[in-house]
């Protein structure tokens, strides 16, 4: 019986896969997890539904530090909020998101939420803990999630006495616009769900001349240096250029920084924001909703920059991860937490099971 559910909602995944344009590479991996018979929608809802006591889970079961995890707690029927933290083997909190909801299978609800994990995090056994808001009061949660390590590029950026100034010396405007744009990233709206695909590369001509988490060691004009980490992809590319958004969304900033220059932030989803940095010019507005690929400015140099080029940036709660890796998965793949729930009644079933043969 538990195989033919699994072979069954294979295909219901399938189904879904087509309705909500899921690509086809999310569909080979979930194909992979088991086989697949005919069935329909209905029964998806239904055995989704079952799971008669909230689980939180994620997605992945080990994430590198610099990426993101998708944590989700199923059933989400009666749920209101969520929100998330992860904290590391000493107990620390190093992270925390806000969840929202989402849909795998029609009418369906699953509460997911994005949480970023710094890429200065240490590997070994973290801590999940969740606290989800119903109608009569809150419960708490708890999963584990291993971040594994990875090793970044150094690099070495000789600054002009001007860029030196630029980045040394104290400015209240300065730090006040990093206060702001602090407070824009690590905000949340339950209302902000624009866009759930995969990303595109938001400018045709794109060497890249830096990478994400990138270590950094600044020498100043006068012999001194400062060591920084690059949150972002640098692509040089010439001036005017036209630079476009690498998923919908909403415009969340536009205008000039002194450090970033002409910047352009967009909403995705509650909590997840992508940047564009160093802009010659910023062709949006505050507010407009766009359509993937729309342009939104030009490749420029504008604020703390060397040459031309984009800085290209995504915070998920806060949190800078890597933007190249949703150039290949959506940022809400519901196949893969369809297939995760999938695995959750499995093992619910091989339990039932196996207390019976004990009994």
């Amino acid at each position: 019986m538990i195989v033919e559910r699994a072979t069954a909602l294979l295909t219901i995944c399938a189904v879904a896969v087509a309705v909500t344009a899921l690509s086809l590479s999310a569909l080979v991996r979930a194909e992979r997890r088991s086989q697949s018979a005919p069935a329909d929608l209905e029964t998806a809802a239904a055995v989704l539904a079952e799971l008669p006591e909230p689980r939180l889970v994620t997605v992945e079961q080990s994430v590198e530090r610099g990426q993101a995890a998708t944590v989700v707690l199923h059933p989400g029927i009666g749920v209101r909020g969520m929100h998330v933290t992860l904290e590391d083997p000493d107990g620390e909190e190093i992270s925390n998101a806000s969840g929202f909801r989402v849909y795998p299978v029609r009418d369906v609800a699953v509460w997911i939420a994005k949480l970023g994990v710094p890429n200065t995090a240490e590997d070994g056994a973290y801590t999940l803990r969740a606290s989800a808001l119903y109608d009569d009061g809150s419960r708490e949660f708890q999963t584990a999630l291993e971040v594994e390590h990875t090793e970044f590029y150094s690099m070495e950026i000789a600054l002009s006495p001007a860029m030196t100034d630029l980045r040394r010396e104290p400015d209240p405007e300065r730090i006040r616009q990093a206060r702001e744009m602090a407070a824009l990233l690590s905000s949340y709206r339950l209302d902000g769900l624009y866009y759930e695909g995969a990303f595109e590369p938001p400018v045709s001509y794109r060497r890249r001349s830096a990478g994400y988490g990138d270590r950094r060691v600044y020498r100043y004009h006068d012999g001194d240096s400062a060591t920084a980490v690059h949150v972002g992809v640098d692509m040089a590319a010439p001036s005017g250029e036209p630079v476009y958004a690498a998923a919908g969304g909403r415009v969340a900033f536009a205008d000039d920084r002194i450090i970033s220059g002409y910047s352009v932030v967009l909403e995705h989803l509650p909590g997840v924001y992508s940047l564009y940095y160093h802009l010659d010019e910023i062709t949006v507005e505050e507010g407009e909703v766009l359509r993937p690929g729309s342009q939104i400015g030009t490749v420029g140099a504008t604020g703390l920059a060397t040459g031309p080029h984009l800085h290209w940036e995504l915070r998920v709660g806060g949190v800078p991860v890597d933007p190249d890796r949703y150039l290949e998965r959506p940022l809400v793949d519901k196949v893969a937490i369809f297939s995760t729930i999938l695995d959750i009644l499995k093992a619910r079933d091989d339990n039932v099971a196996a207390e019976h043969e004990r009994g």
